[in-house]
């Protein structure tokens, strides 16, 4: 299995076996966050969190690379964000 960088990085430039391999290795989590919905949600929720990985693969600056340390405090920020905002869009999905 790739890694996430090289993955990222193919993806960019249109490869679309990269940006299903990044997709899928989102999955576990993704499907755990979508059981706390009904079943006709999910799908919706499903397809609108792999549009927003796509962008973020675009919006993500390659060029950037963090010391071990920042790399390790920002992943935890925003895979916490990222996941927070997936579980209020569940939450907002479940009131209406």
């Amino acid at each position: 299995m790739d890694c996430l960088m090289s993955l990222l990085i193919q993806a960019r430039k249109n490869d679309k076996k990269a940006m299903e391999s990044i997709i899928v290795k989102f999955n576990p989590k993704l499907q755990k966050s979508l059981y706390q919905t009904t079943q006709q949600d999910r799908n919706d929720l499903k397809q609108e969190i792999h549009l927003k990985i796509i962008e973020a693969v675009y919006k993500y600056d390659i060029e950037t690379v963090p010391g071990f340390w920042e790399f390790i405090q920002n992943s935890k920020e925003m895979e916490d964000g990222l996941f927070n905002k997936v579980d209020e869009e569940i939450k907002t999905i479940r009131t209406i």
